[in-house]
């Protein structure tokens, strides 16, 4: 027995300084794998947000939003919680009343450009959304016909471009997508399938 003491007094120590060690980097860890399942789980959000064909036909259109308040944060307004803010989801219906088609791809294309707003803080982040941006611009592509290619880029390019101009209105909101771009990292190769909704399927 005393030699078991004797050997339990020279090996307690050193056997509670790696347990006590294990523990901490247990603790250590934690935050890490938090942030790992935060990402994974905004991720998964991003890729499953599409638009509806509710959305593109109006039926569930939100209010004119207060301005003041809308603009009071980077995120805005979205009483009818479809991920598009309320005052750009009105300027493309009053904008565009009579094509769906244009609508649809506009709207694809607000959701995506609003993400950057609300939903990127990493690489990964920036990489999940700037694939399902790639592909609302790759939707609006296909709103005009290449026939004449010169026509086509200056149309195509104009619809983008408003809607980036509606999205990012604020001081706040461009800072804050400046920010989102600190991120840019590489992301997937282009998706065979642009459009939250086929363009063909709409009457207009």
């Amino acid at each position: 027995m005393t030699i078991l003491k004797r050997v339990w007094r020279w090996v307690k120590w050193p056997l509670a300084i790696l347990v006590l060690a294990y523990i901490a980097l247990i603790i250590y860890r934690i935050p890490a794998v938090g942030e790992k399942q935060r990402t994974a789980d905004t991720i998964a959000r991003i890729q499953a947000q599409k638009i509806t064909l509710s959305d593109v036909m109006g039926t569930n259109l939100p209010p004119q939003p207060y301005e003041p308040e809308n603009d009071a944060t980077v995120a805005g307004i979205d009483k009818n919680n479809n991920g598009i803010r309320d005052d750009v989801e009105l300027a493309i219906f009053a904008k565009y009343p009579k094509s769906a088609k244009i609508r649809a791809a506009e709207l694809q294309y607000a959701m995506t450009e609003q993400m950057f707003l609300t939903d990127v803080y990493n690489t990964n982040t920036w990489g999940a959304v700037a694939n399902q941006n790639s592909r609302a611009y790759d939707c609006i592509s296909l709103t005009y016909p290449r026939t004449n290619l010169q026509k086509y880029m200056q149309i195509t390019d104009g619809y983008s471009k408003e809607v980036e101009a509606w999205v990012f209105n604020t001081q706040a909101r461009k800072d804050a997508k400046d920010k989102a771009y600190d991120f840019t990292t590489s992301y997937g190769s282009p998706d065979p399938v642009p459009c939250d909704i086929d363009l063909n399927s709409l009457p207009n």
